[in-house]
C-alpha cells in the first residue's frame, strides 16, 4: 500500500504548527507507513519575527527569538532544509514541487506557508537609504543607529499594504518615543521630531486606530495618514508623496513593500505581487472558477492579499489547515473553517524607569470588530512573556 503524502512548504510559525499537529494526531498512521509528512525550508533557523520590533531597543536579543527548526519539528516529520528544502518551482497540476538542488517532491495534499520577502526596490531610491526593523540584520543595525541619534527628524515610513504585522510600525513608534524620552533621557526627545507616514486611512480597526492616534497626539508625533509615497531622495533626505508633498528626514526607518516569494510567482500560481489566492474561509487554493485546487492550501504571510498578515492569523490558519489536512487524509468529509481570527497587541507605553508598560491583545474575526478595551501593565508583561514560550508552545502546536 502506497503511503499518502502531505507536503508542507515553509517551516516558520504556520508550517511548524501544522506539521506538529498532524504528526501528533496521526502518529499511528505515520508509524505504520500509511502516511508521510514532509516539511521543506531554505534554512534551519526559525525566527520569531514579531520580536524584531523590540530588538532596536534592547528588549530582546537575537538568541531570544531564534531556534533551530530541527529542534521544533516532530521527529515523525521528514524535514529537508537548505538546497533540498528551498522551493524553486511548484507544479500544482502535476502535484510536484522542485527544490534548488534539483530534487522533486510529489504530494497528495499541499500546504504553502513560505512567508514573504521584502522588496525595497519597489520604491525608487529606497534601497539606497534602507533602515528597517523588518529583518534581524536590519533591527540590529537600527539598534546601533538609535544609540547615537541625538537630534533631527526620524521618519517612520510604510509605503504600501499588505505587510506582515501591520500593527508593528505604530508599536515601534511608541517604543521609539519612550526610548528617546526615558532610556536615552536628557533632552534627546526634545531634540528629535518623529513623523509617522502611513499609506491608508486607519491603523487597524476603529478602536485600535483611535487609541494609537490619541497616543501619537499626546506624544507630539507627527501622524500623516494616506501618505502615498512616490520615491525617496537619499541625497536630499526627503520622502516624496504622489501628490508632491515632501517630508525631510535625518533618519528614515522604512517597512519595505512586501511580496510573496519569487519561486511561487515564477510558477504562475500567485497574483501579480506573489500572494497565493485562496478561499478566505477554507484557505484552499482558488485563483478562478477554472483554476482551483482543493488539495492545496495557502496560509500565513504567503496567502491571499485580502487577509491580514499577522502572527495570530498564521496561528489560527495553521490550526485550521492542519485539521483539514487530517480530515482530507482520513476522508471523513468534515471541513473546518477559518473564521477570520486576527489580532495585534497594542502598546501604549513600554516599561522604563519612568513608565509602566501598558499593552493589550486586540482580537477580532470576520464581521466582528473589536470592542472597547483598556491596556494594562499585566498586558505588557504577558506580551513580553509570550516570546519566551513561543517556541515550546506555539511552534510545537500545543496552543
Amino acid at each position: 500500500m502506497t503511503a499518502k503524502k502531505i507536503l508542507i512548504l515553509g517551516a516558520g510559525a504556520a508550517g511548524s504548527i501544522a506539521a506538529n499537529k498532524i504528526a501528533r494526531e496521526l502518529r499511528r498512521d505515520i508509524a505504520e507507513r500509511k502516511l508521510e509528512v514532509t516539511i521543506l525550508d531554505k534554512d534551519d533557523v526559525n525566527t520569531n519575527q514579531g520580536g524584531f520590533t523590540f530588538i532596536p531597543f534592547g528588549l530582546y536579543t537575537p538568541e531570544d527569538i531564534t531556534r533551530a527548526r530541527s529542534k521544533l519539528i516532530s521527529p515523525r516529520v521528514k524535514a529537508a532544509f537548505g538546497a533540498d528544502g528551498e522551493v524553486s518551482h511548484v507544479d500544482l497540476g502535476n502535484r510536484k514541487v522542485t527544490v534548488k538542488s534539483g530534487k522533486s517532491y510529489s504530494y497528495d495534499y499541499l500546504m504553502i506557508a513560505t512567508g514573504c520577502r521584502l522588496e525595497p526596490e519597489a520604491v525608487p531610491g529606497l534601497s539606497r537609504d534602507l533602515n528597517t526593523f523588518y529583518s534581524l540584520e536590519g533591527a540590529l543595525k537600527l539598534r546601533d543607529a538609535l544609540r547615537s541619534f541625538d537630534k533631527g527628524r526620524i521618519a517612520v515610513l510604510t509605503p504600501e499594504m499588505p505587510i506582515a504585522c501591520p500593527g508593528a510600525p505604530s508599536k515601534f513608534t511608541i517604543l521609539l518615543d519612550d526610548y528617546l524620552r526615558h532610556v536615552r533621557g536628557g533632552d534627546v526627545r526634545e531634540a528629535v521630531d518623529i513623523s509617522f507616514l502611513w499609506p491608508v486611512g486607519n491603523i487597524g480597526p476603529a478602536v485600535y486606530n483611535e487609541k494609537i492616534v490619541k497616543g501619537f497626539a499626546e506624544r507630539g508625533i507627527d501622524y500623516r495618514k494616506e501618505f502615498k509615497v512616490q520615491k525617496v531622495d537619499p541625497e536630499k533626505r526627503e520622502v516624496i508623496s504622489a501628490d508632491g508633498e515632501k517630508v525631510g528626514y535625518d533618519l528614515l526607518i522604512t517597512i519595505p513593500p512586501h511580496r510573496g516569494i519569487e519561486a511561487l510567482q515564477k510558477s504562475g500560481i500567485t497574483d501579480e505581487k506573489g500572494w497565493v489566492p485562496t478561499n478566505k474561509r477554507t484557505l484552499q487554493y482558488y485563483k478562478s472558477p477554472e483554476e482551483h485546487y482543493d488539495e492545496v492550501y495557502a496560509v500565513g504571510d504567503a496567502g491571499s492579499a485580502k487577509i491580514n498578515k499577522m502572527g495570530i492569523t498564521a496561528h489560527f490558519q495553521a490550526l485550521t489547515t492542519g485539521q483539514n489536512l487530517i480530515n482530507d487524509y482520513l476522508g471523513n468529509g468534515f471541513r473546518a473553517m477559518y473564521n477570520g481570527e486576527q489580532g495585534c497587541p497594542i502598546v501604549e507605553s513600554s516599561y522604563t524607569q519612568a513608565t509602566d508598560g501598558k499593552a493589550y491583545m486586540v482580537t477580532w474575526t470576520y464581521g466582528h470588530p473589536p470592542g472597547p478595551f483598556n491596556s494594562t501593565k499585566l498586558g505588557w508583561l504577558i506580551y513580553r512573556l509570550y516570546y519566551y514560550i513561543y517556541f515550546d508552545m506555539t511552534a510545537k502546536g500545543l496552543m
